[in-house]
This record gives C-alpha cells, structure tokens and sequence, in this order.
C-alpha cells in the first residue's frame, strides 16, 4: 500500500451551490446521451428530445469511424412516462449499434440531426482496464470539479453506485443532470446502479428505469435495479447490486445473485468486482442508524465470500473509506476490501465524522471527509492498482493508493499478511 498524503493534513472544503445546466437547442435536438455496454460487441446509446413526434425525432443513429462519414445505421425506440406531480417527459430515446470492434473510435449522431463529431470509444476486450469509480454524484460545483478532474485521465467505463441527479421528486432536474454529465457520460460506457435517491416516493424508480436503463436482460435479470456484466473481454465480472431491491434469501435479486457467481469461471474470470449503494461497512456517524446496508450483508455477504469477490464499492455515505479485506466483521485474506466512495459532489454535503471508537475501526485503513473520485486499474491476471484523487481546487489529488492481487490466484502467506498494512 500506497499512501500519498495523511487525511489529517488536509481542510475539508465547505459546499457548493447546484449546477442548473439549460437546454438551448430545439425541440428536436438530442440532449442528455449518455451510453452503456450491452455485451461485448455492442452500445446502447440514450437521448432525450422535447419533442416526441417520431416524425421529427426519430430513434435512429448513425455512426462511423471516420468524422462525418456514417457507414452504419440503426433503429430504436423511445418511451415517455409521467409522474404523480404531472410532469411529463420528453421522448427518451434508445438505439443499440454494433457490432462494434474493441478499443475504436466510432463518430456518431443521434436523431439525425445531432452534433455531427460526438464520439465514444468502445471498451478494450483484454487487459489493462481502467474503471472510474463515483458515487453520490448530483450536480453542484463540486460535481462539476470532480466530472473535470476525470475528464483530465483517460479512462475506459466509469460505474456508478447509485444516488445519481438528487432530483428527489422535481423531474427537471434530471434533466439537467443528463445535460451536466453528457460530455463524458456520452463518450464512455457509464454503468450506475440505483441508491435511495433514485427512489422517488410515491413514483418509485420510474424515471430512473426510464432514464438509465441498464443491460439487466443480458445477464438474467428481471429488474433493472441489479445486473451484472463483463469487461476486458471477460477477465473482469461487474456485479450491480440494488440496495433497494429485495434482497434477502429467497428473493429474486438473492436467487439471481447465487446463479450469477455460480457461472464465473475464475480462471477464465480472474477479477470479481461488486458495486452496491448502502455500505455494509462505515464507520463514519452518517446512516448509523440504517439496517439496509447490515441487513443486506447479513443476506449477501457468504455469496461474495464463497465467490471470492475481489472488491466491494459502496456509496451512500459522503465521503472515503476503505477497508481491509473482510469477511463477517472479521479481517481475512480472502475477503473483499470494501471502499465507500459517496463523495461525487452531491448537494447534502460531506459527511465529516467518524466514529474513533466504532467496532469496525481496527479494519479500516484510510478514512477522510473530502470530495474526489477513484480509479481502479486492472493491469494483467493477478494485479491490480486503486487510487482515491482527492478533489483539491485545480488538482485531483491522489491521497490514498492501493495495489491488489486477484483472490483467483493463489497467495503466498506473505502476501495475505501484506494486504493488513
């Protein structure tokens, strides 16, 4: 391990006000894309347009791999929906294109009449792979400091575990997030799960589903609140588990969870990566007083165990953590080390104390109340590295670094030991 800098040296920065970003362009124009990995060779790309005429906004992208030289097209189709305080959506639209070739650029346009040089690039389909890593977005100056300090690095998928917009009910404001979050969240495949912000009270997740519809069918999902998916061409398993789904066994996300891990091939797999909102390990004051994160890992957590997940992320909580490897309450070799990282920007602010004498104290290794995000590099079968970057003024700090070995591979009880540094 790795560390940059001591949390106690640094001065946690005050709030910052929200970030509104307006929709300028016609009714037809494509607005808030953003787009996800629908298996290997294949994306799904999301718009929305005020308008909802087919005729004049249509679910049709073109795409190439030259600027402006479309040499392939395809067709979707757009949904609305309606929310109990009488908003109503635009056209939210979604074209799947490929298949497509790893680590290529491809030039499209959506609607046909969309920004003529908005791109992606297609995720590598092998090793190394780097995973930006957010939660707990929302759309405050802070978010937009953390959206530039990522935009600064290269980087091939960003995940998401949950608490995206903070909408919280005034549907607007997602909209205003997908226009925040487009220049990036259009280029590169982000995959997010839900968090108890996505749940809209009487509403439900409706404009989340509707809005962020992830790739569930693929991997046997009934709901597109918990999914999972490969990267690197298989040799990296992402679990998106829902904090606010039934979860307990004999629920459908439990029953799917164990079908899940029982197909990863390790070998062919050596990476086990879960994503998930509620934390089952904080030692932080914030959400003390929730079961939904304990009473998930009591659920869940022999599943990770057994499978031998390399690596847990969590949000929820408005700052940073990481943990040692755990397994029920427990430092050990062949657990996951669990990292809480709510601290994307969000409008409530940070959560700024933890708890010195908490039970779980003795297993967490860097704790600190700042805004940032982080970086997981997949380097090769074996190795891997994280690094937390701070978000400080100009600079994305790296504060907290970790190098990991996969759990597929065999450990020497030298290593076991190095992991509780």
């Amino acid at each position: 391990m790795f560390r940059r800098t001591q949390a106690d040296e640094y001065v946690r920065p005050p709030p910052r006000p929200l970030v509104l970003t307006a929709q300028n362009k016609p009714p037809n124009y494509p607005q808030q894309v953003h787009i996800s990995s629908v298996g290997s060779k294949h994306m799904r790309i999301s718009w929305v347009t005020d308008d909802r005429r087919t005729a004049s906004a249509p679910s049709v992208v073109e795409y190439g791999t030259s600027p402006g030289n479309y040499t392939a097209s395809a067709e979707g189709s757009h949904t609305t929906y309606r929310c109990s305080s009488y908003y109503s959506s635009g056209a939210i639209h979604e074209v799947t294109i490929g298949p497509l070739k790893p680590s290529t650029t491809y030039y499209y346009r959506c609607g046909k009449v969309g920004d003529a040089d908005m791109s992606l690039r297609t995720p590598p389909a092998n090793l190394p792979i780097e995973l930006v890593v957010i939660g707990d977005l929302g759309q405050t100056g802070w978010t937009k400091s953390t959206l530039s300090h990522i935009r600064d690095a290269d980087y091939d998928m960003l995940l998401l575990p949950g608490d995206l917009s903070y909408a919280d009910r005034v549907q607007p404001l997602w909209d205003s997030f997908g226009r925040l979050v487009q220049p990036l969240a259009s280029a590169r495949p982000w995959m997010v799960t839900e968090g108890n912000h996505e749940n809209e009270h009487e509403d439900g997740f409706v404009a989340y589903n509707n809005r962020w519809r992830m790739p569930h069918e693929e991997s046997g999902s009934n709901s597109n609140l918990y999914y999972s998916f490969d990267a690197a061409g298989g040799a990296v398993h992402v679990l998106m588990l829902g904090s606010y789904a039934s979860f307990e066994q004999g629920s459908e996300q439990h029953a799917w969870l164990k079908r899940d891990l029982a197909g990863v091939d390790r070998q062919r797999t050596p990476w086990l990566v879960v994503l998930l909102h509620a934390p089952w390990y904080n030692t932080n004051e914030a959400h003390q007083d929730e079961d939904v994160g304990e009473s998930m890992r009591t659920a869940m957590e022999r599943l990770l165990y057994e499978a031998n997940v390399d690596v847990v992320f969590a949000g929820h909580v408005h700052a940073y953590e990481r943990f040692t490897r755990i397994y029920d309450n427990k430092a050990d070799a062949r657990g996951p080390v669990y990292i809480t990282i709510g601290d994307g920007g969000n409008r409530e602010g940070l959560a700024s104390k933890f708890i010195k004498d908490h039970k779980s104290a003795p297993l967490s290794l860097f704790r600190e109340a700042s805004f940032g995000h982080g970086r997981l590099r997949i380097v090769n079968e074996t190795t891997a590295v994280w690094r937390w970057h701070r978000n400080d003024d100009k600079f994305a700090t790296v504060a907290d670094e970790v190098w990991l070995e996969s759990l597929a591979t065999p450990k020497t009880p030298t290593q076991r030991r190095s992991l509780h540094r």
